[in-house]
């Protein structure tokens, strides 16, 4: 009686999110070696990123696992505009990226990162569809790029 080869492990849900990812990646025509971004940042956990352009969008795409609680998460995100350092235009312009969260960017919302405004989807990977990985990469493109310019150009802002 030979002894039983022992099965390999299950992939992790941040293997699989990885997997999904560089699936999707190059269902969008693109290599995802040559679109990993480095490593940095990655401090509570592991972590994979991808940078990607769309249209006028860069697209920082990023799987992490937080040890902590063990649990992993997509995000993707698209740096849109560096706030006017004018205070009222500032003012105007974080009051509008208010009203288009509230108006429904289904499934994305603005944000700041320091002077940035960016546009950010994340979700858990738990139950994670290939077809949710691609929609959330170019829904969240289409956001840049429909928003980067018309926010420049209504705030005086700089592109990011």
């Amino acid at each position: 009686m030979s002894p039983a080869t022992p099965a390999a492990p299950a992939p992790t849900d941040f293997e699989n999110a990885v997997a999904l990812v560089e699936q999707t990646i190059r269902k969008l025509g693109l290599d995802p070696g040559g679109c990993r971004a480095s490593a940095a940042g990655a401090v509570q956990g592991s972590n994979t990123s991808w940078t990607l352009k769309r249209g006028s969008a860069s697209v920082l795409v990023t799987v992490t696992r937080y040890d902590q609680d063990k649990t992993t998460y997509l995000r993707a995100a698209s740096p849109i505009i560096v706030l006017p350092e004018d205070a009222g235009k500032q003012t105007a312009c974080m009051r509008k990226l208010l009203e288009l969260n509230a108006a429904g960017l289904a499934n994305a919302a603005f944000g700041l990162a320091g002077d940035r405004v960016l546009a950010v989807s994340e979700r858990p990977v738990e139950g994670l569809g290939a077809e949710e990985v691609e929609q959330m990469i170019r829904h969240l493109a289409a956001v840049a790029d429909t928003f980067d310019d018309k926010l420049a150009k209504d705030f005086g802002a700089n592109k990011a």
